[in-house]
């Protein structure tokens, strides 16, 4: 029972984002069965992991270093705080067909990591992602995501760098620079111990 209301909340807060992203949409729920434009699709992506995953017994290591002290503990999949973490990656969905020609599209191959990159670039400054970067291997599957995001406001600017390892790692790192202070640095880190 608490696995379904845990996929639930998790559920929920994917629609959300997506609504809220786009509220011209006439049926928010068209965000879920159907990629928007040609950009990968993150919110997607959560859901076939989330529901890829769905009960597996994990156990991350919880890493939090802010201003040089780190804190670590030990939480299971059951008792992480999932909607905190993916509120930070669902509001890096760039499939909405607004953004279409708002990024610079590449791909290139490594044959020495037998893998495919596929790599978005902002355009403009001023878009909240800068940089959208998916691994796969030769076989499609993904081996990595990572996002950079940029916002400026009139009192700060924040950036992140979010890293995401199927079943591996989660990474946020998160710099704010305020107009007047010290920047600060929080580095969020979950490992999965095997």
């Amino acid at each position: 029972m608490k696995l379904v209301l845990r996929y639930f909340a998790v559920l929920s807060v994917v629609f959300v984002g997506l609504s809220v992203s786009s509220c011209k949409e006439k049926n928010p729920l068209d965000a879920f069965t159907e990629v928007k434009g040609t950009y990968f699709s993150i919110n997607q992506y959560i859901i076939d992991e989330w529901t890829s995953h769905a009960g597996e017994p994990l156990v991350f290591k919880k890493s939090v270093k802010s201003n040089g002290k780190t804190d670590t503990t030990l939480i299971n999949a059951d008792n992480l705080d999932w909607p905190s973490v993916l509120d930070l990656f669902v509001a890096t969905d760039i499939s909405n067909r607004k953004y279409l020609g708002q990024y610079t599209f590449s791909q290139f191959d490594d044959e020495t990591d037998k893998s495919h990159n596929f790599m978005y670039v902002a355009n403009k400054g001023d878009m909240f992602v800068q940089k959208l970067l998916i691994t796969m291997n030769f076989d499609m599957k993904v081996r990595g995501v990572y996002i950079e995001t940029f916002k400026k406001t009139l009192f700060k600017e924040t950036q992140q760098k979010m890293l995401y390892a199927p079943l591996k790692t989660i990474q946020i790192q998160q710099y704010e620079k305020p107009f007047i202070g010290a920047t600060r640095e929080v580095i969020t880190k979950y490992e999965v111990l095997r």
